[in-house]
């Protein structure tokens, strides 16, 4: 009898049922994809960039700049909207896990307007003010959605919802999020990012 209540607990219908959660499935593997691509592109071009280090856009400049912002823009919009809907799926039951997972959301939400600042002043200087505000966005939506991503992925380990090594995701990408915080200041930036793409491609998958 012990065994049937176990059974009713985890196959309970979570908000959004598998059907519902493909499109933003299919959309944070899109995410991962091309954010790692970018990463790697970036890592491959800085030795060679006639850009210096100091510019925020570095190591891009001019339309590439604008271009490579707007579509990281783009993609982290995807990747808010595709945490909502790991949200919304129950994976990460109980109150813990909830809260993880809207700090995971609050989190990627801050990358946002980090993106849109660095289309609008990619040429800033590094200690210009409007550079300040982009890093210091980065850094606190990295910090806030690396916490939420560690509480929602212990609670997605006990709920059982998913199975396998899929229920491991969550925690893992929090777990990485929380190496890059050193990495994000340093040249390894873009393969710590292409490193963190994968991670997000496992759990959209």
């Amino acid at each position: 009898m012990s065994t049937q209540a176990s059974t009713t607990v985890q196959s309970k219908p979570s908000g959004l049922n598998p059907a519902q959660a493909i499109v933003p499935g299919l959309m944070v593997i899109l995410v991962g994809a091309i954010q790692g691509d970018g990463a790697l592109i970036s890592s491959a071009y800085r030795p060679t960039s006639p850009v210096s280090e100091d510019q925020l856009s570095f190591p891009w400049e001019g339309a590439t700049a604008v271009t490579t912002s707007a579509i990281w823009g783009i993609t982290q919009v995807m990747l808010v909207l595709g945490l909502i809907a790991f949200l919304r799926t129950g994976a990460a039951g109980g109150r813990a896990g909830r809260i993880g997972a809207l700090l995971a959301v609050t989190g990627a939400a801050i990358y946002v307007p980090a993106h849109t600042l660095s289309l609008i002043a990619y040429d800033a200087q590094m200690d210009d003010p409007v550079a300040i505000v982009v890093i210091t966005c980065f850094g606190v939506g990295t910090v806030v959605q690396a916490i939420g991503l560690l509480m929602a992925g212990m609670a997605t380990l006990r709920t059982g919802v998913w199975s396998g090594w899929r229920r491991f995701t969550p925690l893992a990408l929090g777990i990485w999020m929380v190496a890059m915080l050193p990495l994000q200041f340093t040249a390894a930036l873009p393969l710590a990012v292409a490193v963190y793409a994968f991670a997000v491609m496992a759990l959209g998958w």
